[in-house]
């Protein structure tokens, strides 16, 4: 299965993530993924950030491939509410 990162503008910015989570909380999806790219160019570092659904604009599959941050957890009780898709490792 391949792992493909999103094209997305969010805060007026656009960004490319790969997502590794979709999940709800309190009723509203949320997306954790790692920023690959933001305005043009990598992050100083790479780490799992939440995205409100509803924030992100221009959604769109890329042709890029990632692989799993090794620090993401499924089974995080954060996720218990109402996991919906997550990324295999």
């Amino acid at each position: 299965m391949q792992r493909i990162c999103l094209s997305v503008r969010y805060n007026n910015m656009d960004m490319l993530l790969a997502p590794h989570m979709l999940w709800t909380k309190h009723g509203d999806l949320h997306v954790d993924a790692v920023t690959v790219e933001r305005a043009g160019s990598a992050p100083k570092v790479f780490k799992i950030g939440t995205f409100k659904l509803a924030g992100l604009g221009n959604v769109a599959l890329t042709s890029r491939t990632f692989v799993p941050q090794p620090e993401f957890d499924p089974a995080d009780p954060k996720y218990a509410e109402a996991p919906i898709a997550s990324v295999q490792r």
